[in-house]
């Protein structure tokens, strides 16, 4: 089947704008967003040909479309393409991303959670270079797959055998026995419920659980499309800074509903929440009726450090925890499976929104899951990947340590990105686009901050770096954050 180019119906805006090309880029596509030339839902150019039509570098409009996909403005969906995120448009047109091209991904369409990013002081290079480093967070390598395994589960999911049985049911009982024995979370399979993303999990909780107009505690800095996908079902964000220890109790208020966080390893910095801080934060949710949402992105992964289970696991923790999880982190993006274990009480609204909105997985993707699970692939997958991961990250952190002097890697004891935070003075969205343009991809950290205080960092995922070239990509960063940061 030969794949059409999606054309380009709309006009963008380039001139005038300060700042790299794909900063531009991406402020003049929110110009259309909130326009209306461009719709949620909307199937967007490939990167080639809107480079192509506008006369720029084929890695600016990457750069453009990654930063707009941190943000939550843009999604991408199975076989490469990239759509419009559903809330986009009112998003953009409440200034969400910020009028001037130093905006910040992850406001929520209120604008109440905006973080403006500094301009760029630099201009990039006019010679773009392609993707030789691909450190971007958040993404697992498929690579590591077994074919083997992943092609038998293929085949039983399309059996003919398995096409009376429900996939979505088969699923969450192997989920239930996965979470059992990796997480160490026992949980009723009738309140686990299957989302294609965590996003889309997130607004339906808002929804049942009755946060809609309630103040939400969030982490600051933060996953930016979790803070998107709250605001959008009308939380009310009220970001609350952590420390190298993620959230603390004490900080939050008996008026807030519920509170986001990412014990296991806080995004994007890395800490890992001890457990008195754990009882600490059940302790408030329980006092006040409130919810802790607990977003487990990549929290199987953990290099040298014992195990600390979920917050849901703990006594008392079923009443008042929300435990998000994900396939993306585990195997691959293209799955599109995530989950969401509430609590009893919400079980028979979230069952009602779900028959309302009609937001299920995929059956082939459930199916498939259930198999991979099932057959023992799932757990000798983790197995092999922790052990290559483990080896990539210590790789890498070596090779910052070594010719990035200026920086701190934050969060090496789990996930599968480390956080390079700067004590001076540094434009990290600058150098994130220096670094683009010489072909290494990473994510700028101050962008993720909501409030006033910033630090500047940059995240680098080192989960598909070869151990081979962690050198290399360790020197381009030093080089780049080094000429940024020297006086001129």
């Amino acid at each position: 089947m030969v794949r059409t180019a999606t054309p380009i119906n709309f006009t963008l805006d380039l001139n005038g704008r300060p700042g790299p090309r794909s900063s531009q880029l991406a402020h003049a596509l929110i110009d259309a967003i909130a326009r209306g030339q461009v719709h949620d839902g909307d199937r967007l150019p490939s990167t080639r040909t809107l480079a192509a039509t506008f006369g720029l570098a084929r890695t600016a409009a990457v750069a453009a479309y990654e930063e707009l996909t941190a943000a939550g403005f843009l999604v991408a969906r199975p076989g490469g393409s990239t759509y419009v995120e559903h809330g986009a448009g009112a998003a953009a047109r409440a200034g969400a991303f910020g009028a001037a091209p130093s905006s910040a991904p992850g406001a929520g369409p209120s604008g109440a959670s905006g973080a403006r990013l500094r301009p760029a002081a630099h201009p990039a290079p006019r010679q773009a270079s392609p993707v030789t480093y691909d450190l971007r967070p958040g993404y697992a390598d498929p690579g590591l797959i077994s074919e083997r395994d992943w092609s038998r589960a293929m085949r039983l999911a399309a059996s003919p055998a398995r096409s009376a049985r429900d996939a979505h049911l088969e699923l969450r009982d192997q989920l239930g026995g996965h979470l059992r024995r990796a997480r160490g979370l026992a949980v009723d399979q009738e309140d686990i419920f299957l989302f294609p993303s965590v996003s889309n999990a997130l607004r339906a909780v808002a929804v049942t659980c009755g946060l809609a107009g309630q103040p939400v505690a969030f982490e600051d800095p933060g996953y930016a499309k979790a803070r998107l996908a709250l605001g959008q079902a009308g939380a009310v964000i009220r970001p609350v800074p952590v420390d190298d220890d993620g959230i603390r109790a004490q900080d939050l208020r008996g008026s807030d509903r519920a509170c986001y966080v990412t014990p296991a390893h806080q995004f994007p910095l890395g800490g890992r929440m001890p457990v008195p801080r754990r009882a600490d934060l059940l302790a408030w949710a329980m006092s006040g009726d409130a919810l802790v949402l607990e977003d487990d992105y990549d929290g199987e992964f953990r290099y040298d450090v014992p195990p600390l289970n979920p917050l849901r696991s703990m006594p008392a923790a079923a009443d008042h925890v929300v435990y998000l999880g994900t396939s993306s982190k585990i195997l691959s993006r293209g799955l599109r499976v995530s989950w969401a274990v509430l609590p009893a009480r919400f079980r028979a609204a979230m069952t009602g929104y779900l028959d309302r909105a009609g937001e299920e997985v995929s059956q082939v993707s459930a199916a498939f899951l259930a198999s991979f699970i099932a057959t023992g692939a799932l757990t000798r997958h983790q197995s092999r990947a922790m052990r290559t991961y483990r080896a990539r990250q210590e790789r890498f952190v070596a090779a910052c340590r070594e010719h990035i002097p200026a920086a701190r890697a934050l969060g090496i004891e789990a996930g599968l990105h480390v956080a390079l935070v700067f004590d001076g003075p540094l434009d990290d969205v600058a150098a994130a686009s220096r670094l683009a343009e010489a072909g290494l991809a990473c994510l700028p950290l101050s962008p993720f901050f909501a409030g006033a205080a910033r630090r500047p960092g940059l995240l680098c995922g080192y989960s598909r770096l070869p151990e081979t070239r962690a050198r290399g990509a360790a020197e381009l960063i030093g080089l780049v954050t080094s000429d940024l940061m020297t006086p001129r």
